[in-house]
């Protein structure tokens, strides 16, 4: 039975923090803690960082830093809670996950800048994800592909792209994520920001997977620096191998405050 889709949902969330510009000139590196709380986290037998209590903290460290040639991304997760993994994995306090998400820009790279209509970059990408659950066959993937800036207005960075996947419980397949930050969002002279992570991708054995996490936050006392709100996240897939191929979903809120040094 496979059961290792943890690294799955983390791919470009640290991207919801940063809210810089793409047309910023010079190159630069930020990274962001965030920290996060809920009491509805419905067992995940594919993504495997539920608790039969529903109780969960989760501690999350991203980087982000563009360079001559492109940018790259790293992302760790640390969830925390009773029988994390449940109802496959049990007597874990903890699941990780780690991923490495570089791209090689294409416009930087032939010193030509892409402005064909809203389309302001394309670039090669490659994703590696490794998860500590299962503990029996930790998961893994491989993901290659292409993806694609474009200027939208009222988004400090809109990415898409989709990537050729390779998993130790499914090959050759593929993934489709999105990456959106808003620029500030002014609501009676307070300053909110709202990201959506998007990530579908195919499995030969749940089917269709599709995670979707949005985060709207609230800059605190004006400064960037600190913002607090919700992260909202929806999982489903086509065959639940706990209800005998049944369709799984869930909705998870988590309060979050993230911190960007």
């Amino acid at each position: 039975m496979r059961m290792g889709r943890l690294a799955t949902l983390a791919a470009t969330a640290a991207l919801a923090g940063l809210g810089a510009s793409t047309a910023v000139a010079q190159n630069f590196a930020l990274n962001n803690f965030n920290l996060m709380v809920t009491n509805q986290a419905k067992p995940d037998p594919v993504f495997g960082y539920g608790t039969p209590d529903r109780d969960l903290q989760m501690f999350q460290f991203e980087h982000f830093s563009t360079h001559d040639w492109g940018d790259v991304y790293f992302d760790a997760e640390l969830y925390h809670g009773r029988d994390v993994g449940a109802p496959f994995e049990l007597g874990n306090d903890t699941q990780n996950l780690f991923v490495l998400n570089p791209r090689l820009s294409i416009g930087k790279l032939a010193d030509t800048p892409i402005h064909w209509g809203p389309l302001s970059d394309l670039s090669v990408i490659a994703r590696w994800e490794s998860g500590s659950y299962p503990s029996n066959d930790r998961f893994h993937s491989q993901n290659y592909g292409l993806s694609a800036n474009f200027d939208v207005g009222g988004f400090a960075w809109f990415e898409s792209g989709l990537l050729y996947r390779h998993t130790n419980f499914d090959r050759r397949t593929w993934l489709w994520r999105s990456v959106l930050l808003s620029k500030p969002i002014n609501i009676g002279g307070q300053a909110f920001h709202f990201n959506l992570l998007s990530l579908v991708n195919g499995s030969d054995h749940q089917g269709t997977e599709v995670l979707e996490r949005a985060d709207v936050l609230w800059e605190a006392g004006h400064h960037s620096e600190v913002q607090l709100g919700l992260r909202l996240e929806y999982a489903r897939y086509d065959h639940n191998p706990v209800a005998s191929g049944g369709e799984y979903h869930r909705f998870t809120p988590f309060l979050m405050l993230k911190l960007t040094p």
